[in-house]
């Protein structure tokens, strides 16, 4: 049976949905921006997240942090909408632009949850009044986990837009996976794609091209990817090591981005599904235009085998 627990996390509360027969469960702080810290099967977690209160205050490289409005970078902060330029704080330096949105920092509620013998689900939610001036545009945002005896975790979102004219939007998660204590050892397949080519600054330059290196399950050894891609079609991800393979699965028509990073510590992988480009806020690959009272949403599940 699964049960939904709370318990302090330094100045947060942490909330642990788990089935303590399986080892199924996962752990959330929705005060902190709904980060998750931890994705259990068989009692043994498959994500790098934040150890302690303070890593999770600091949020050094946004471990499965919720990335809306937008996800990956902004170039040099700003985008226009409806006439009118906007400009996002610089908090990417190295590049001089705007990264991951702004919710990954705000107090998201707890709304339900639900517990069952195979499964349960907790929904968080966060209500914005558009008080920032470089995003104007109110929107409500609901996240509901789910986590079962199937080995399946999944996520799903639905924003709604609370303005009075269309207000842009993109979605994207960031979690790293851990299955090995040196991604050189994890072995990694990507599905039939294609890469964004980038320039110096990390931003697309408007060219796509074929990409084959993990067109079959090999070891990520030493390679160094930061990099977004077009799926074709539905698409899964998947990393395996120690005897367990993970997938990572999303459809095309909600999520059809996706990015692969290898941080510089080289202990997990990040797969991060993205319902958008980078720079979508002004390339427009993949940004949704919501209009007035519309919601949008989507869905991807991770799964583990073995």
């Amino acid at each position: 049976m699964y049960q939904i627990t709370k318990s302090p996390f330094g100045q947060f509360e942490k909330f642990n949905i788990e089935n303590p027969d399986s080892g199924n469960g996962f752990s959330i702080v929705p005060e902190a921006g709904g980060t998750v810290l931890d994705i259990w099967f068989d009692g043994q977690s498959i994500l790098d997240g934040y150890q302690t209160p303070d890593e999770l205050a600091e949020g050094k490289w946004g471990k499965c942090a919720i990335l809306f409005p937008f996800p990956n970078r902004m170039r040099d902060g700003q985008y226009q909408w409806n006439g009118k330029t906007y400009t996002f704080p610089i908090n990417n330096a190295a590049t001089n632009n705007a990264i991951h949105g702004f919710v990954r920092h705000e107090v998201f509620g707890h709304e339900s949850g639900n517990v069952g013998d195979h499964s349960a689900s907790f929904s968080i939610t966060y209500e914005y009044d558009g008080h920032l001036e470089y995003y104007p545009f109110p929107f409500a945002l609901k996240i509901t986990f789910t986590i079962g005896d199937d080995h399946k975790f999944a996520m799903e979102t639905k924003v709604t837009n609370l303005h009075d004219t269309s207000i842009p939007v993109g979605f994207g998660w960031h979690p790293y996976f851990q299955l090995t204590d040196n991604v050189a050892d994890t072995s990694m397949q990507l599905p039939d794609c294609e890469i964004v080519e980038i320039d110096d600054r990390m931003l697309p330059n408007g060219a796509t091209t074929a990409f084959n290196d993990f067109n079959a399950l090999k070891p990520i050894s030493d390679t160094f990817l930061d990099n977004c891609f077009l799926a074709k079609s539905d698409y899964a991800l998947t990393v395996s090591g120690k005897g367990r393979r993970l997938l990572v699965e999303a459809k095309a028509a909600q999520f059809p981005y996706f990015q692969v990073f290898t941080p510089p510590h080289r202990t997990c992988v990040a797969l991060e599904p993205m319902s958008c480009n980078v720079d979508a806020f002004n390339n427009k690959n993949g940004l949704v235009e919501l209009a007035a009272g519309d919601s949008w949403g989507g869905k991807f599940i991770v799964k583990v085998v073995g």
